[in-house]
């Protein structure tokens, strides 16, 4: 019988279905297991059922004897050197689609959140601060009639623009290759250039590539006219950490919305955590009963379908 391990404690269902054709071991701990015991799961079962957290660096990979499967709990695969896996006869999954929603709406509660100063707010009335209706306090913008850009127009890209139009918003999107969306004159695709130059918020929504890494960075951030409120929900890796600082100090970028970050995660003490203008949540982008439930069933079917389809 095949064997499975599960690195990190997950939603049961994973173990679930997976022990009615394997034999499994799960980490029961809910922390990343340390690269010494990951290399010895490499070099141990059949396949792995990972994490974001797991680092499947071509060291690690090398360790491996019976290991054909490698079924990533995430839609990106920035942890695992992919190439080497399938160049050493791995196959390779993650887990697109069921992450689409609850990422498209933690987009917005980011920037709703930010825009509107909701934290500010609650803090106030929790320190007892709230005397009287005050129509001076806590003023924020409105969505309805801006430019929303979206870099990346996969499925999170085009649930996101869907979103935005909701709210009224002008969306303009790039991406490497032309997209018909079915949005019809909702949502126009332009160049990178002109996306920078015309949004007053811009949302990125791409894997970590040679050409997506540190693309937010010194030089395009001078493009952005308009001041524009940046909303990373990809990977930390695609905005170059120091330039983002320095622009959110200096007003070039009046806001910006961190699921991610780099590095990750961020200590207390960072600039970017005690930034009025900034906010920064734990990767908590699929953080919802049904994603994380989902995201574990097709993990785990992903080791299923490689041997029984």
């Amino acid at each position: 019988m095949k064997t499975v391990f599960i690195t990190r404690r997950l939603p049961s269902i994973a173990e679930e279905i997976l022990s009615k054709h394997f034999k499994v071991t799960a980490n029961k701990e809910n922390k990343p297991i340390s690269p010494s015991k990951l290399r010895d799961a490499v070099s141990r079962y059949d396949a792995i059922l990972s994490t974001v957290s797991d680092k499947f660096t071509a060291e690690v990979i090398a360790k491996k004897k019976n290991l054909q499967v490698i079924s990533n709990y995430a839609v990106g695969l920035n942890n695992i050197d992919v190439p080497f896996a399938k160049k050493h006869g791995i196959a390779v999954y993650n887990t697109p689609d069921v992450v689409t929603e609850s990422t498209a709406d933690m987009t917005f509660a980011l920037l709703l959140s930010l825009i509107r100063k909701v934290g500010d707010a609650r803090h106030f009335v929790k320190e007892n601060r709230w005397s009287d209706w005050d129509p001076a306090i806590f003023l924020g913008e409105e969505l309805c009639g801006k430019t929303f850009g979206i870099i990346g127009f996969g499925r999170i890209g085009q649930a996101v623009a869907r979103r935005a139009i909701g709210f009224g918003l002008r969306v303009i999107y790039c991406n490497r290759s032309r997209k018909k969306p079915g949005l019809g004159d909702h949502a126009r695709q332009v160049t990178l250039r002109t996306l920078l130059a015309k949004s007053d918020y811009i949302s990125i929504h791409v894997p970590v590539t040679n050409d997506t890494r540190r693309l937010i960075n010194k030089k395009t951030i001078r493009n952005m006219k308009k001041r524009p409120i940046i909303i990373n929900m990809a990977r930390g890796e695609i905005i170059e950490t120091d330039s983002l600082v320095s622009a959110l100090r200096s007003g070039d970028v009046r806001g910006a919305c961190l699921d991610v970050t780099d590095p990750e995660p961020l200590k207390g003490d960072h600039p970017l955590v005690n930034m009025k203008n900034c906010i920064v949540v734990p990767h908590i982008g699929t953080a919802t009963v049904e994603c994380r439930e989902a995201m574990a069933k097709l993990a785990a079917e992903n080791i299923i379908d490689h041997w029984m389809k």
